[in-house]
């Protein structure tokens, strides 16, 4: 079993929490592991800036989607 940082933990529960996505938790704390914070939030930032209707899925969905597809440029190193 992982054993995350209170600060990791706590970015993963701020997160999951502003995306209204409990159940991808775990997947949250494991960002929290790879990316940089400054990254994390600057992705969340950009997902609420967009309006719920412009929205296909889920914020949530959108979220991973955007990490994923900018997450190899922003590894923090660890």
């Amino acid at each position: 079993m992982q054993h995350y940082e209170p600060y990791e933990i706590k970015l993963a529960n701020e997160i999951a929490e502003t995306l209204k996505d409990r159940d991808a938790l775990p997947l949250f704390l494991a960002y929290t592991r790879k990316y940089q914070e400054s990254h994390l939030r600057r992705i969340l930032a950009k997902v609420m800036s967009i309006p719920e209707g412009s929205i296909r899925k889920s914020r949530g969905a959108l979220f991973t989607f955007l990490i994923n597809q900018h997450g190899s440029s922003n590894n923090n190193g660890s």
